[in-house]
């Protein structure tokens, strides 16, 4: 009896074959570069707080740090001040106190006292994982009680200025503590996609997908739910006044937009458009100083 002759495969066969391991592959490969980034995204940043500080800007200071309630260290800066109101300052992500020196020296300036410190995870505070500032709002909580035993504040004339990630700390912060007495969200970012305008174009529905992982993510590595996001409770900083400054012609001043029409009065919106993120003091460092002093001026020594 004569062995069967096996059955050629054509050449479609094999394209299905290659084609379902490039697929994988690929799937493989994103999957791989997602985790590598969600690592990146909440690891750690310490660092030595190099190299100005501001006894160079003309202004003496003192080095503090402060314990959160759960169990965090808080490194930073203080300047006294010398009208009995203070303002706190929040750097962005992977940054350290050092990016918002300028910011506390225009505030100096004009008399206020200045804290400026160190999120969680960055530069010398503790170096917990990253959480997109979830867990950051319980630190400004301490830098409030810092600033309350402080005998040259007026514990009812401090307020808070936050950039980038700092400043979404800053409005959770403020939604929930009404000793804070004004607010400057400069270029805030959200919590969750859920923050972001409707979309736009197909680019925009690809961000907001990938940025809905981010979060997930973030959420998986480090344990942490993300929290109510800025268009839930922005509205709650009313009858304290905000300011929220904008830069970009994209979707990032969309963003702040966004967040403006949800927020109730007293509120401003200062647009910078011949910038981008990050650039707005440097764009008109002059007009910066002269808005943000007037409106804690008028917040918080009127």
């Amino acid at each position: 009896m004569k062995p069967t002759p096996s059955k050629k495969r054509g050449c479609g066969y094999w394209i299905r074959l290659l084609s379902v391991g490039l697929i994988g592959g690929v799937l493989l490969a994103l999957i791989g570069y997602e985790a590598l980034y969600i690592d990146c995204l909440t690891r750690p940043a310490p660092g030595a707080v190099c190299c100005v500080t501001p006894r160079d800007q003309g202004f003496e200071y003192e080095k503090v740090s402060w314990v959160s309630d759960d169990g965090v260290t808080l490194s930073g800066w203080y300047i006294p001040s010398r009208n009995q109101a203070a303002v706190i300052l929040l750097h962005g992500y992977g940054a350290n106190r050092t990016e918002m020196l300028d910011r506390a020296v225009a505030l100096a300036r004009h008399g206020y006292g200045v804290l400026l410190y160190d999120l969680r995870g960055h530069g010398e505070s503790s170096p917990v994982l990253r959480t997109f500032g979830w867990l950051d709002v319980k630190d400004v909580s301490a830098a409030l009680a810092f600033l309350q035993k402080r005998p040259d504040v007026d514990s009812t004339r401090v307020g808070i200025l936050g950039f980038s990630i700092g400043g979404q700390i800053a409005i959770r912060a403020a939604a929930q503590m009404d000793t804070i007495k004004a607010v400057v969200g400069d270029d805030p970012g959200f919590v969750k996609i859920e923050d972001a305008p409707p979309v736009n174009s197909l680019f925009e529905r690809i961000v907001y997908g990938v940025n809905w992982l981010d979060a997930r993510g973030v959420e998986w590595r480090t344990g942490v739910i993300a929290p109510p996001g800025i268009v839930e409770v922005i509205g709650r900083i009313s009858p304290r006044p905000l300011l929220l400054i904008a830069t970009g012609q994209d979707l990032g001043r969309r963003l702040i937009r966004h967040f403006y029409e949800r927020a109730k009065e007293p509120k401003e919106l200062w647009e910078i458009p011949e910038t981008v993120h990050g650039g707005q003091f440097a764009a008109r460092p002059e007009e910066y100083e002269k808005r943000v002093a007037a409106f804690f001026d008028e917040a918080l020594l009127e």
